[in-house]
Parts: structure tokens; C-alpha cells; sequence
């Protein structure tokens, strides 16, 4: 018994990284009506990180200028400074790449600009 339970939590991370890429692809891709499905059906999802630099779905919509994704993300009340593996938000990816909607947008969700001087 205790073999079938094992395998099922291993499916479920399984089913769980496969949802997180799906995600993150989705995200990267500005695909809102995808990523709002997706996080209706797994809300948890929104706590994933990508890759070995972390980047959260906020960090991933930041960098890519999704910003109907970003704005959606942060109604969701996510951490506006959610920090990746290096040790940067989604305002300095954003600042980064030149997206400057998104910018904006994070400044007025109260991220913290003074980081990035």
C-alpha cells in the first residue's frame, strides 16, 4: 500500500512540473486567457519558479512585456518584489529589456524602484 502511495504523490509532482512549464510557456507567450485557466484550476501554481534562475510568473511576464499577463498577475496579489535566484525582481527584468508598460505598471502595483539605481 505504501508503494501506490508513493507512486501517486510522484505522479502528482510530475503533473505538477508539467502545469508549471505549461505556465510559464503560457506566461512568455502572453497567452491570457490560458494563464487565467490555468490558474483557476490550480491557483498553486502561481508559487512555481522557472529554471535555475527562479523566475517566478511575474518575472517571466516582466521580462517578456506580457502585460496584460502582469497586470492580471498582480490583481492576484502576488509579490510585487518577489526576488528570482539572482537576486532580481520583476521590475529590474523589466527595466532590463526595455519593457517599459510594464514598468510602469509594477511602479504603480508599488514595486520598489530605488533597487534599481
Amino acid at each position: 500500500m505504501g508503494q501506490s502511495h508513493s507512486c501517486t504523490n510522484q505522479h502528482h509532482n510530475i503533473h505538477d512540473k508539467t502545469s508549471a512549464a505549461a505556465l510559464f510557456g503560457a506566461v512568455s507567450d502572453g497567452e491570457l486567457e490560458i494563464v487565467e485557466a490555468m490558474l483557476k484550476d490550480h491557483p498553486s501554481l502561481l508559487q512555481h519558479t522557472n529554471g535555475r534562475a527562479r523566475f517566478s510568473p511575474l518575472h517571466v511576464a516582466a521580462a517578456n512585456g506580457s502585460i496584460q499577463v502582469l497586470s492580471m498577475l498582480l490583481e492576484r496579489d502576488v509579490k510585487v518584489d518577489v526576488l528570482n535566484r539572482y537576486k532580481q525582481t520583476p521590475l529590474m527584468l523589466a527595466a532590463m529589456n526595455g519593457k517599459t508598460g510594464c514598468v510602469e505598471k509594477l511602479i504603480q502595483a508599488g514595486a520598489n524602484a530605488k533597487d534599481l539605481c
